[in-house]
């Protein structure tokens, strides 16, 4: 059998770009590491030998999955990725059981422990495990990657088209891998480090005197260049003061998880004339406001940031190619209609508010930032954002895993210093919401999750209203026990 193509864009090695560097320095506080994990929930347990060569046939496929992070001893400038001399899929690829009876309560369990465990710096950074004994004769699959090896979109493109695949029907012998560069010595890793970020800085700046000479030939395009740079800088101030009910901030996690039917969230969406984002945004706010109502605080907005997509339809590869747009999210006492229609103005105006062009050389100069700089000042910076909700593709309907299929899907974000980051994919009719809380801020995250989904059903109340159907049972898992928070470790 003749081995699988590789994907473009997921083999060569070489630097990050700069939205990359930023999630890799990111991880250097506890408060800000940027895992991205998501959970499938799968109608049988798939045999494992059978899992594990998919996995390899993914590997095959994403040569990335294989490549390392390097860094220069400066800790500046972008640091590259390179071959893992000694990779081993059985370092990232894993079996675990659940004690029976297991439920989602212990499943959650199983997912704060893999969010909050960090990554091998000298190994590429991602797992998998397959987690037997999920509702008796059921099974789940648990994927966590790090940010700096992609955004949502490309990883979850990549993973359809692995799906159209079929992996080996047995296991292929092994070939003896190719000759690699050894490391190099430390003197010249310094080197090459201070050679990467003078390179770095050179092309910032090489951009931007292109640019300028631009702009000289072209004045008319003067004011708006400089406009655009200056509208992405200003996204970086919050557009509303952070509520003093989610000051604090920890490294613990509390992951929770709401399902609701995306025909009913569309339909809500469409009876306000905005989209099923908007709609889902409007009801994450609108849980923020029942748990302020109870606390007995009137806020009227929270700074709220939206994650964006500048991916084009042919921009498959690795890394990520986003930004993030900040509002003032309506967290007043409002309808549910009009909180949609406030956050779909807010939203809308904020993303026209910024470039690709200039998030991309906004990224390039941070990540000319020095790692300290991230590991000190970014928690205290960034936790000036209250809430981070993050909207992104799911799985086909039909999605199988070794044979097994995907009935359900729930992702997780991190917070990014936020005190949440509440996480929306679809799988089929499905919309799995996962809530990443910090309990430090978020002190009752029971009573939040309880208030999110009471939120949810007034967003989807009008639409089962007028179709004349009583409230629904809400479809995919029960209701989580929310019970307990994993501390970061």
């Amino acid at each position: 059998m003749s081995e699988p193509r590789s994907d473009g864009g997921w083999t060569s090695p070489g630097p990050m770009n700069g939205t990359d560097t930023i999630f890799w320095r990111l991880s250097g506080s506890t408060f800000t590491r940027p895992h991205v994990t998501w959970a499938w929930l799968l109608d049988s347990t798939p045999d494992w030998g059978l899992f594990v060569r998919t996995c390899e046939h993914a590997v095959a496929r994403l040569p990335r999955l294989t490549h390392r992070v390097t860094d220069s001893s400066l800790r500046t400038g972008p640091p590259s990725w390179a071959e893992d001399t000694d990779f081993r899929l059985s370092r990232h690829v894993h079996r675990m059981v659940l004690p029976a009876p297991a439920g989602l309560r212990e499943l959650l369990d199983m997912v704060e422990w893999r969010v909050s465990a960090d990554f091998d710096a000298l190994h590429p950074p991602w797992e998998i495990t397959l987690v037997e004994g999920y509702l008796t004769h059921r099974a789940a699959v648990i994927l966590k990657w790090h940010h700096s090896l992609g955004d949502a979109v490309t990883i979850v493109a990549a993973v359809r088209r692995l799906m159209e695949g079929r992996p080996p029907a047995a296991p292929s012998a092994t070939a003896p891998p190719p000759p690699r560069p050894t490391e190099p010595a430390p003197r010249s890793r310094v080197g090459m480090g201070l050679h990467r970020t003078l390179e770095a800085v050179g092309e910032v700046t090489t951009t931007a005197l292109r640019g300028g000479v631009r702009a000289l030939s072209r004045p008319g395009r003067v004011g708006e260049g400089m406009r655009s740079v200056g509208r992405a800088a200003t996204q970086l101030l919050p557009p509303a003061l952070p509520s003093p009910l989610l000051t604090h901030r920890s490294s613990a996690i509390h992951c929770g998880t709401v399902t609701v039917p995306l025909t009913e969230l569309r339909a809500a969406g469409k009876a306000a004339g905005v989209s099923v984002t908007s709609a889902y945004v409007s009801a994450v706010l609108g849980a923020f406001h029942r748990y302020h109502d109870h606390h007995g605080l009137v806020r009227s907005t929270l700074p709220v940031l939206v994650p964006v997509s500048f991916r084009e339809t042919h921009e498959t590869g690795a890394g990520n190619l986003i930004a993030g747009v900040v509002i003032a999210g309506a967290i007043g006492d409002m309808p549910a209609q009009s909180r949609m229609v406030s956050v779909h103005a807010a939203v809308a105006e904020a993303r026209g508010s910024v470039a690709r062009g200039a998030c991309t050389m906004v990224a390039g100069l941070g990540a000319l930032m020095p790692e300290p700089v991230y590991r000190h000042v970014a928690p205290t910076l960034l936790r000036r954002i209250d809430v981070v909700v993050t909207s992104v593709p799911g799985l086909p309907e039909s999605a199988k895993v070794a044979g097994s299929g995907v009935c359900h899907a729930v992702p997780w974000a991190p917070r990014g210093g936020a005190a949440a980051n509440i996480s929306m994919a679809s799988h089929g009719d499905l919309c799995g919401i996962g809530t990443n809380l910090d309990p430090a801020a978020i002190t009752d995250p029971q009573l939040f999750d309880r208030f999110l989904q009471d939120s949810f059903e007034e967003t989807l109340r009008s639409v089962r209203r007028s179709a004349g159907s009583p409230p629904a049972h809400r479809p995919g898992p029960p209701r989580p026990d929310t019970s307990r928070s994993q501390d970061d470790g």
